[in-house]
């Protein structure tokens, strides 16, 4: 992989990073008013605000989980062991990267 490619995949990860942390701000100020808004409202729509929240909970985790894999990426970027397999220590091919700039380890791994 070449400095430039590599500078690309770091810049892509570090706007994910950003992206991310966005949208886990925003879920956290989002649970501020759910206690005011459950006061008057029907059994049905507090069913359907129960299963957004369970909704949101999920997502969140999703975020959370993602965000870690792409500062373990980053992290690698500043090892310098980015953009090798953690199980053969081979390069991994910069089209996986580009795909999936969290990946850690070849196509062959993957599921390891």
């Amino acid at each position: 992989m070449t400095d430039e490619q590599l500078k690309t995949l770091q810049a892509q990860l570090l706007a994910e990073k950003e992206a991310l942390e966005a949208g886990i701000t925003m879920h956290e100020d989002d649970g501020e008013n759910v206690e005011l808004e459950a006061v008057d409202n029907h059994p049905a729509d507090q069913a359907t605000d129960l299963a957004d929240e369970y909704v949101d909970q999920a997502l969140e985790e999703f975020r959370e989980e993602d965000l870690e894999k792409v500062e373990i990426a980053l992290q690698a970027i500043k090892d310098g062991t980015y953009g090798t397999c953690t199980v053969c220590g081979e390069p991994i091919p910069y089209e996986r990267l580009e795909a999936v700039p969290t990946a850690l380890t070849c196509v062959e791994h993957a599921s390891a």
